[in-house]
């Protein structure tokens, strides 16, 4: 698994500081922070959460498609080898592609769901950030929609990936006792852009 400071590394390396990376970091803070609060209650890897979400659009440094920068996030990771994090960066996707999806992308031929806890988080919290803020689903996926009006593969898809977004932030609400949405403009990443340690 990648340190922090690896994970940092990479992402100025391949980021040279774009405006994404800026994202990155606010969705990385953003899981962290939960990951602190969901620690009380259940197991989770909050290095390996934060890592993960800081280089979810790695692949941002080829290419701004909504699929393909998922795609090339995987190549890049997994290129390195840093398995874990590139599942990430496939899995993030629409909350994941099943087999016959990821094959079309020149991805292995197998499902890339999220399948534990960190996984899981860093898409939700990804569709909940607009940029480096946190904004509601709706608001977030209806930008979705505006901007890749023309890409009918991802806006079939999209309608399901909200679905999932909306159960799985349902059942987070209801484990951290407050409105997900609320958490994370309660507790937004700090302005001057120190992230918290471990």
């Amino acid at each position: 698994m990648l340190s922090r400071s690896e994970a940092i590394r990479l992402l100025i390396l391949h980021g040279k500081g774009a405006a994404w990376t800026k994202h990155c970091f606010a969705v990385a803070d953003s899981a962290l922070r939960l990951g602190q609060v969901l620690e009380n209650r259940m197991a989770i890897d909050r290095p390996f959460l934060w890592t993960a979400a800081l280089l979810h659009d790695i692949g941002r440094c080829i290419t701004h498609d909504p699929i393909r920068h998922g795609v090339e996030g995987y190549r890049l990771l997994s290129g390195l080898g840093h398995e874990a994090e590139a599942y990430v960066c496939a899995s993030h996707i629409l909350f994941g592609l099943d087999a016959a999806e990821a094959a079309a992308f020149g991805l292995p031929e197998q499902g890339f769901f999220p399948r534990t806890l960190e996984e899981r988080l860093v898409p939700l919290i990804d569709f909940m950030m607009e940029g480096d803020q946190p904004t509601s689903l709706n608001r977030r996926f209806a930008s979705l929609r505006r901007r890749n009006a023309g890409n009918c593969f991802f806006m079939d898809r999209l309608d399901r990936a909200y679905e999932t977004a909306k159960l799985f932030k349902k059942q987070l609400s209801d484990e951290i006792g407050e409105s997900f949405d609320d958490f994370l403009v309660c507790h937004e990443h700090a302005a001057n852009g120190i992230f918290p340690m471990f």
